[in-house]
This record gives structure tokens, C-alpha cells and sequence, in this order.
């Protein structure tokens, strides 16, 4: 028997065995060599994080690519086994974190390339509750600049965020930020179809107003009052009446008198515990119809209004007859101001529609009504000096009342309104051109105003007072009523911004300089007055200003502030030198939040104004992702 025959078989049989054993090994061997080389391309990986984010990217996507080849192709090795779990470690990470690393880095990759990514990037680093804000402070900016496109991808996350949170109260906020942008830009449906996802009461209240006071039912496109009144029963009574009053006030300027009135057939019932702010909105609805001439609706109101509270009728009344003299109605107007049982609502409604009757040049019945009020009201003091202002073509006159309204002044007995009545004074010597006069009554003003106690008024005054000084070209005088400010009340911050732009458009900047160094946050209001000059058209003061900023912060945003106005009034290297002096000044921000919040700042205006991520950028960038990483 051949011996070979009766082998072939045993090797027929023993050879899968064989060839099982020997995949098997090849298996793992090859399994070993891409965990090896993953774990190479990790390494490399970390040593590239802080160098170059796009290098660590790369290695890091690579290094996963090896481990998912591992599970795919070699599934039934002890390797694929180990790596197919997210807490096996791969050096001194674990492979879960090697996954979590690629979809960040690739996003740091793509913030690498221009700074339009790089502000998405930033804005993705920030707390939810904020970063729907920020999106859409950015999408203001990129409209700005019609950069239409990238600002629908803002506007987008924003939306995207909203529609899928599980905070309602986060949502509606979300969509009432996004009404309103839409509404800012008279995208009327867009703001519509937004505004109907809001569920809370009151916001959903702001939506609309917004809607209407950006002009919706006046629009070409918009002005479809079905859309508005589907909304008017989501809201609570002082809302939908405050809306029935705005929306009354654009139908009857549009010339939809029967749509208007249709509106004020019903009302809602007030609630106890909101009768006065109900009284107040049906003052305003009274004088809105009356504007228009809807003198007997007006009156209708008015009869809603003493339903409620017969005292604040009244006022009404008053305000009804001022407008009826105002449109050409003065005997009727009198007449109603002669029918007031109370002498305080008779005095001061002649005194009001005496003022009238001089705007329509009928002096003589302004003086008879004048005459049947008695020299103590103070009403009567306040319309002379009001009258003496507009008789500008009739100085002899006006002089004459100005006489006799001025020894009154110190009768009345309020200090606040002394001042004020003073300042009417200045304001007809100034008119005339007679600054010494107008000085002298300013004086008596300041001495008025420090009777002034409450520190809201005082600080409102002080303001009126310093803008007079401005006026008469003495800045030394409004930085002596400066030292006046109870800078402790909150109501001095917000006298601030306006007296910049005030003091900026008079020529005043060491003025306006001064009184941001007043301040406890004098490197923010230095900012405020860097906007200002911006305002004006100017780019070499507020270029100045902004690099003698010392807190880095606020340069940080004052320089970034100018890009886009050094692009467009200089050149794009200047803007460019900005940019860059942004990035370099945030690297000294020491609070981490401060600087995330200044990077964000300067990215989102270098992407809008067209700076590119050049060589000289992207090594200052890449080191600031270091800072806020660590």
C-alpha cells in the first residue's frame, strides 16, 4: 500500500486546523500592529494639542480610524474586544476620550481656518443659557454687513437650540430674541412664525409690541390685523389693552378708521390688583383716538376710566380738552375746561390750552383764559414761560412775560420744579442769544437744585443743568454740577451714555473724557465713549482712545470696535494691525471668562469686516484656545 494515500487524508484533515491557527495569529498580530500605531498617532496627538489644534486633529481622526478598522475587520481578537470599550486606555487616555477629542478638535480645526468658524467655535464654548444670545448678537453683526448667508447659519443654531431644549423658560426667550431680530429687520412673517411658538404670557407680549412698534401694521408687507388680534386673547388684560391702543393708533394713521373701531367694541375686564396700570393704558388709548380726531370714542374711554376710579377721569378730561384746542377746537376746549367741578383741573387746563392757542396764533384768547387763572398756580407760571418761547418773532411780548413769570418762580414749592422753571428761563435767554442772562438763571437753577433731596431726580436734573452749561460753551461749570451726582444711586449710570454723545456732538471731549473718569468702571465707560465718537462719524479719536484703555479687557473690545470703521474710513492693513493688537491684548486677561468673552467680541467683528486668519493671526489665536482650554 502506498504510504503517501494513506497520509493525504490525515493532511487533508489537519490542514484547516492549520490554516484556522494560522489566521487566527495573523489576526491578532495585525490587530497589535494598528493598536500600536493608534496609539502612536495618540501620542503624537497630545504633543500637537497646543502647538497646532489642525496637526493634533489629524492624528487624533487617524488614530480612530485604526481602532474602528480594528473592531471592523478583526472583531474576534482580544484586542477588539478591549478597544471596543470606551474605558480602556490608550496611553494615559482612556479610547472615550480619544472619541470625544475628534469632534473637538475638528471643530478647533475648522476655528483655524477663518474667524467666521472660530466665533461659532467660541460661542460653543459658552453656558446654553447664553450662547443663543450670542448667536444672534453675532447675526445682528453679519446682517450689518450683509454677509447673508453665514447669518441665517446663526440664526439658525439659535433656532435649532430653541427647538430643542427641554427648558421652557430658556425656549420662549430663545424665540422672543428671535421675533424681535426678524421684526428689527421688517422680515415680518419670519418674526410671526417665531412669535406663535412662545407660550409665556408676558413675553409673548413683547413680541408683539416689538412687532408693532417696528412698524408691522404700517408696512406694505405686514399690516394683516388678523394675525395680530389671533394673539390679543394669550395675553393678560393690561397687555391686550396696551396692544388695542398701539394697533388703534397704526390703523387709524393708515386710514383703517373701521377696523379701529371695530377693536374698541369689547374690552377685557381689569383685575383688582391692576386697576391703576389698566387706568393708566386706557389714558393713553383715550389720547391716542384723540390724536386722530376720535374725540367721542376718546370720550368713551374716558367713561371706561371713571367706571373704574372716578379721580383719574379727570385727567383724562383735561388731556382731551388740551388735544381738541390743539386741532383747531378752541372755544369747545374751553368750555370743557370751564366744566371741571375741581379748581385745580380748570387752572391747569386753561393753562394748557392757552399754550395751544399761541401755537395757532390766537394770543388774545390765550391771554383771556390766562387771566381767569390766579398768579399762584404754578401751572400758569410754567405756560407763560412756555409762551415766552414760542413768541420768538415777538420779543417785546415774550420779554413781558418772561417779567412777570419770573417772581413767581420762587412761589412755587416744590425745588424740583423751581429748578426746572429756571431752566426754561436759561432756555428762552439762549434762544435770544443772551448768555449772560442765561447763566445768571442757570445759577438760580443750581441754587434750586440743591434743595433737591430724592436722589433720582436730582440725578435727572443734574443732568438737564449740565447740558445747558454745554450749551452756553462753559465746561467748567457742567464739570462743577458733575461733582453733584449721588453716583451711588443707580440712576446716575444711566445718566452717563447720553451726556457722552451730547457732550461729543458739542465738541466737548475733554468734557466727556472727565466725566467717564468719575466713574468706578471708567475703562467700560472710556468704551462707551469710544461707541460715541463712532456714532459721529469719527475714527482718530476713538482710535487714540482705545490704546490708552489700561484696563486689557475693554482695549481689548475698543480695539476690535474700530475694525470695521478703520476698513471702511482708512484702509484694510490698519484694520488688519487692529486685529491683531485685539488678539495680542487678550493674551494679558487674566480672568478666563473675561477673556473668552473679549475673544468672542473681537472674532465675531473681525469675521464680519474680512480679516483673514493670516500667519501672523493664527499662532496668537491658536496660543489664546491654549489659555481657555487649560
Amino acid at each position: 500500500m502506498n504510504i503517501r494515500f494513506l497520509l493525504f487524508p490525515v493532511i487533508l484533515l489537519s490542514l484547516p486546523v492549520f490554516l484556522v491557527q494560522c489566521g487566527k495569529d495573523d489576526a491578532d498580530r495585525e490587530a497589535n500592529r494598528l493598536f500600536v500605531e493608534a496609539y502612536r498617532l495618540t501620542e503624537s496627538g497630545q504633543q500637537s494639542e497646543a502647538r497646532d489644534p489642525v496637526e493634533a486633529y489629524s492624528y487624533y481622526r487617524q488614530a480612530i480610524e485604526k481602532i474602528d478598522k480594528i473592531i471592523d475587520n478583526y472583531p474576534a481578537t482580544p484586542v477588539a474586544v478591549d478597544v471596543a470599550q470606551r474605558r480602556t486606555r490608550i496611553g494615559d487616555i482612556t479610547i472615550g476620550q480619544l472619541r470625544d477629542k475628534v469632534p473637538r478638535f475638528s471643530a478647533l480645526a475648522r476655528a483655524m481656518e477663518d474667524f467666521h468658524e472660530l466665533t461659532i467655535y467660541l460661542i460653543a464654548m459658552e453656558d446654553e443659557q447664553d450662547r443663543g444670545l450670542l448667536h444672534l448678537s453675532y447675526a445682528r453683526l453679519l446682517y450689518e454687513h450683509g454677509h447673508e448667508e453665514r447669518h441665517e447659519e446663526a440664526v439658525s443654531k439659535v433656532l435649532q437650540q430653541a427647538d430643542r431644549h427641554w427648558n421652557r423658560e430658556l425656549i420662549d426667550r430663545l424665540y422672543l430674541e428671535l421675533s424681535m431680530h426678524f421684526s428689527n429687520h421688517s422680515r415680518w412673517e419670519r418674526s410671526l412664525q417665531v412669535l406663535d411658538r412662545i407660550q409665556d404670557q408676558q413675553l409673548l407680549y413683547e413680541a408683539l409690541y416689538q412687532l408693532l412698534e417696528n412698524g408691522y401694521m404700517r408696512a406694505a408687507d405686514g399690516g394683516r390685523i388678523v394675525r395680530i388680534t389671533t394673539y390679543l386673547d394669550y395675553v393678560d388684560p393690561v397687555s391686550r389693552l396696551t396692544l388695542i391702543d398701539r394697533i388703534c393708533d397704526d390703523l387709524l394713521a393708515t386710514g383703517n378708521r373701521s377696523q379701529a373701531v371695530s377693536l374698541l367694541q369689547e374690552f377685557p375686564d381689569p383685575s383688582e390688583n391692576r386697576a391703576l396700570e389698566y387706568i393708566d393704558v386706557l389714558s393713553r388709548l383715550s389720547m391716542t383716538l384723540a390724536n386722530h380726531g376720535e374725540y367721542d370714542y376718546s370720550r368713551m374711554i374716558i367713561g371706561q376710566i371713571e367706571n373704574i376710579d372716578s379721580n383719574y377721569s379727570d385727567f383724562a378730561r383735561r388731556d382731551l380738552a388740551t388735544v381738541i384746542a390743539r386741532h383747531g377746537g378752541p372755544d369747545a376746549a374751553a368750555v370743557m375746561a370751564g366744566d371741571f367741578d375741581r379748581v385745580y383741573f380748570r387752572h391747569t387746563s386753561f393753562a394748557a390750552i392757552a399754550v395751544e392757542l399761541v401755537r395757532q396764533d390766537s394770543l388774545s384768547m390765550a391771554f383771556s383764559l390766562l387771566d381767569r387763572i390766579p398768579d399762584t398756580v404754578t401751572e400758569k407760571t410754567e405756560s407763560l414761560l412756555e409762551i415766552a418761547l414760542l413768541l420768538e418773532d415777538n420779543q417785546d411780548i415774550s420779554d413781558s412775560l418772561l417779567q412777570a413769570a419770573v417772581p413767581r418762580i420762587a412761589d412755587i414749592s416744590s425745588p424740583l420744579v423751581r429748578s426746572h422753571s429756571q431752566i426754561s428761563v436759561a432756555d428762552i435767554h439762549i434762544h435770544r442769544d443772551r448768555r449772560s442772562q442765561a447763566a445768571e438763571a442757570m445759577e438760580q437753577a443750581e441754587v434750586y437744585a440743591s434743595e433737591v433731596s430724592d436722589p433720582e431726580n436730582i440725578n435727572q436734573l443734574i443732568s438737564t443743568i449740565i447740558r445747558r452749561w454745554i450749551a452756553l460753551g462753559r465746561p467748567d461749570r457742567a464739570l462743577d454740577m458733575a461733582a453733584w451726582y449721588r453716583m451711588d444711586h443707580p440712576s446716575f449710570e444711566r445718566q452717563i451714555p447720553d451726556l457722552y454723545g451730547f457732550a461729543i456732538s458739542r465738541g466737548f471731549h475733554d468734557f466727556a473724557r472727565t466725566l467717564a473718569g468719575m466713574t468706578d468702571q471708567r475703562a467700560y465707560y472710556r468704551y462707551l465713549l469710544i461707541t460715541a465718537y463712532l456714532d459721529q462719524g469719527l475714527i482718530s479719536q476713538p482710535m487714540e482712545l482705545a490704546y490708552e484703555i489700561r484696563d486689557y479687557y475693554w482695549r481689548s473690545r475698543a480695539q476690535a470696535l474700530l475694525i470695521a470703521d478703520l476698513k471702511n474710513k482708512v484702509n484694510m492693513a490698519t484694520a488688519e494691525r487692529a486685529s491683531t493688537d485685539a488678539l495680542l491684548t487678550m493674551q494679558r486677561i487674566r480672568d478666563m471668562s473675561d477673556k473668552q468673552r473679549a475673544f468672542y467680541h473681537a472674532a465675531s467683528r473681525m469675521s464680519a469686516a474680512g480679516i483673514s486668519m493670516d500667519r501672523e493671526r493664527k499662532p496668537i489665536v491658536i496660543e489664546l484656545l491654549g489659555q481657555l482650554d487649560s
